[in-house]
């Protein structure tokens, strides 16, 4: 009898002891991460413009020869809404030629160069935004910032490597904000005169640019 009473008391003695150092508060977290923006431009037909073969016979001696205009899909998606806009850098800028778009009315701020073979220049393009792009599915139009986005003009035109800020509108004054991004870019290359190229050989087009996501 007095073993079971002991150790009636030890075990109350014990559960005593545990309700004695039970924790008298518990914490509260808050998580999570803070992420930034991320938008990623992908082109379509995976960023070329194939004009394959193309005859010498067919340039222009004393005049550049211009090809038919194409086009290429551009899709910007975004992990998130946010506001963008797109500059464009020419790869090629060394291989302009003067004056070569003059006659499409596309000045040398929008003429990209087509690289050189043998030390000859290939001739050059333009790039300019279709009509019909979305933004959410929803339609918006080009606008252009010469002062990277403190003003927009609803003119876009050609598209300029010389710093402009392209972005898309639902109002044709202040760039939309979206997720999702589609447009179409049309390319329409100039090839050089005939005589200032080395037409014995193969003389391949070798323009190239880097189309850039800006947040605002």
């Amino acid at each position: 009898m007095n073993r079971l009473l002991n150790m009636l008391i030890l075990v109350a003695a014990a559960s005593a002891a545990t309700v004695s150092h039970a924790a008298p508060s518990v914490e509260l977290k808050v998580t999570g991460v803070i992420r930034p923006v991320a938008c990623t431009p992908t082109l379509g037909a995976g960023g070329v413009v194939d004009y394959g073969n193309i005859s010498a016979a067919t340039l222009r001696n004393g005049e550049g020869t211009a090809l038919p205009a194409r086009q290429v899909n551009l899709t910007v998606s975004c992990n998130a809404t946010a506001k963008i806009a797109l500059t464009v850098i020419d790869n090629r800028a060394s291989s302009r030629v003067a004056g070569l778009t003059d006659g499409i009315q596309a000045g040398a701020d929008y003429n990209f160069g087509l690289g050189t073979v043998s030390g000859k220049k290939v001739g050059g393009y333009v790039m300019s935004f279709d009509n019909g792009a979305t933004a959410d599915g929803r339609g918006v139009s080009a606008i252009v910032s010469g002062d990277r986005g403190n003003s927009w003009n609803s003119a876009a035109g050609y598209i300029q490597h010389e710093g402009n800020y392209y972005a898309f509108s639902d109002n044709g004054a202040q760039p939309a904000a979206q997720k999702v991004l589609s447009t179409r870019i049309t390319v329409q290359p100039v090839l050089n005169k005939a005589e200032e190229l080395p037409l014995a050989t193969d003389v391949p087009l070798d323009g190239s640019a880097t189309i850039e996501v800006k947040y605002l």
